[in-house]
């Protein structure tokens, strides 16, 4: 597949001459964990050996390495394709595990989905999609490797640049716009749900591409640390700080569509468990079933993290730090009131209900339904919440310092549209982009 577009200079940097392969760096200690191997279900063999300079099926050339999670590494890397219009341009590489072909190639299918279904819509540019994608060869097996603009930090990183960790208002109204419609664009268009927001799934674009042409030279006078772990695999430690911000120009985009699912038609229901523990939404809870509504609520639920800086829900863990969602249930009835009787109704008919596919959950219990895997039950037959004593002595508007006056209760407005029990109530993503909250104020000259 290759799925090619114009790129605005925001998301590209061009080199008058070719870009030299920086030389290894000094070599740690075989002890010390380095980015991948900190996950506790790190398997050496599941990752690809990749290192600076190494050609990819004649399409990049890993230069940096940006990032690793538990299932992938991501390095900068000559583009040897052309996929960017420039005579030499920088690509971000995303080398999947071997473990996880699967969903690299579910990631490949909604990304070409989203790439495709309307390229004019004004919410494309605000999504993040491949731009290619290929096979690597290892010694024992393949690995698959996508190919990607690439782009600053995530949204997590860009707000610690500010004083106080907080970005100015007025830019944060943007991005929230912003985002928005790219969800718009997403619900409406391509009828996929992201099922994971979060600040380290929104990434912001190179403000200048001196940025990333700094960077790049930057590295050859002091280039990446490595060791060889004790498979011979050497592990790379990850460069991702570009510096301080030239201006503010940065424009948003959604990331990371590995967990994302596609609802063809109306009557389309997911029904297992999906979003961080702190974003999921209340039918999610209740195995009520979740359509494109479980965005808006997880978007809802991150505008404190944007606009306070902390999170919304404060007593969602127990004392041993797991998520317990008989306290977020609580918190939720805290903020919001007692849900509605058509939510308890639904949830009282869905109770029995068992998955399609038993799900494990972290601890490793196999659960066939959301009952089971939440721990409910969570309200008796007459619709009582079951844990009365849990439910903290807080309001939805005890959660907001940062504001007062009008733009707090406008504000409070926008997250009532957003946070609301009925999936079928909540404001969709074109209604709430027009929120009065999120509209800037005309300055006279």
């Amino acid at each position: 597949m290759n799925v090619t577009r114009p790129l605005s200079p925001h998301f590209l940097s061009a080199f008058k001459k070719p870009f030299p392969i920086p030389s290894p760096g000094p070599p740690l200690s075989p002890s010390k964990l380095v980015d991948e191997e900190i996950s506790p279900v790190y398997n050496s063999k599941h990752f690809y050996p990749a290192k600076p300079g190494e050609v990819l099926a004649a399409r990049c050339q890993t230069l940096v390495k940006v990032g690793w999670g538990v299932s992938s590494t991501v390095w900068l890397a000559r583009d040897l394709q052309g996929h960017i219009d420039q005579s030499e341009s920088v690509v971000a590489l995303k080398i999947a595990n071997n473990n996880n072909a699967s969903s690299a190639g579910h990631e490949r299918e909604i990304e070409e989905h989203i790439s495709t279904v309307d390229p004019s819509h004004r919410g494309r540019s605000l999504i993040r999609t491949l731009l290619d994608s290929f096979e690597v060869k290892g010694s024992e097996c393949s690995y698959s490797c996508l190919v990607y603009p690439p782009m600053r930090e995530t949204l997590s990183v860009y707000q610690r640049r500010f004083d106080d960790k907080k970005m100015p208002l007025p830019l944060i109204k943007t991005y929230i716009r912003t985002l928005l419609t790219g969800l718009e664009y997403l619900h409406k268009e391509c009828r996929i749900v992201h099922t994971d927001l979060k600040l380290e799934n929104i990434m912001v674009s190179f403000e200048d591409p001196t940025v990333l042409a700094d960077f790049m030279n930057s590295q050859l006078e002091n280039p990446m640390a490595y060791k060889i772990d004790s498979t011979g695999r050497p592990v790379y430690q990850s460069r991702n700080d570009f510096g301080p911000l030239k201006s503010l120009r940065s424009i948003p985009q959604l990331v990371d569509f590995g967990l994302a699912t596609r609802l063809e038609e109306d009557d389309d229901w997911g029904v297992w468990p999906i979003q961080p523990d702190h974003y999921r939404a209340p039918e999610v809870i209740l195995g009520n079933g979740w359509q494109m509504p479980a965005d808006i609520w997880n978007l809802g639920v991150l505008l404190w993290d944007m606009i306070e800086g902390k999170e919304l829900f404060q007593h969602i863990h127990d004392q041993q730090g797991r998520y317990d969602a008989k306290l977020h249930m609580a918190e939720i009835i805290a903020l919001l009131g007692p849900p509605p009787p058509e939510i308890i109704q639904r949830y009282q008919f869905m109770r029995e209900y068992s998955w399609p596919e038993p799900v494990r959950r972290e601890d490793d219990r196999v659960c066939e339904t959301a009952e089971e895997y939440f721990c409910g039950p969570f309200f008796d037959n007459n619709g009582r919440f079951l844990y009365e004593d849990l439910i903290p002595d807080r309001k939805l508007g005890d959660t907001v310092s940062f504001l007062d006056g009008e733009e707090r209760e406008a504000f409070l407005d926008l997250a009532k549209g957003m946070l609301v029990w009925h999936p079928d109530v909540r404001k969709t993503a074109s209604e709430l982009a027009r929120h009065p909250f999120l509209q800037l104020k005309q300055t006279s000259a």
